[in-house]
């Protein structure tokens, strides 16, 4: 989850692990521009749009492996 006051602008990032707030992590900045309000950055599940609309129904598109680290390095 995440807010921003707009394109370029500050922004708060809430990482979730299983629907629990683990972290919350301030942004200087957000990118100068705007993306699509359906997607998003998930780990382990697709919550966003699907490529075409003959896979919509099989959202979220979870992902049945193991993830052992996640990484996120934000400049």
């Amino acid at each position: 989850m995440w807010s921003y006051l707009g394109p370029g602008k500050k922004g708060q990032v809430q990482i979730k692990v299983d629907g629990e707030s683990i972290a919350e992590i301030p942004l200087a900045r957000t990118v100068p521009a705007a993306f699509t309000a359906s997607e998003s950055l998930d780990v382990g599940v697709d919550l966003g749009s699907s490529v075409v609309d003959a896979y919509a129904e099989r959202r979220p598109f979870p992902f049945s492996g193991k993830i052992r680290t996640v990484k996120i390095h934000l400049d």
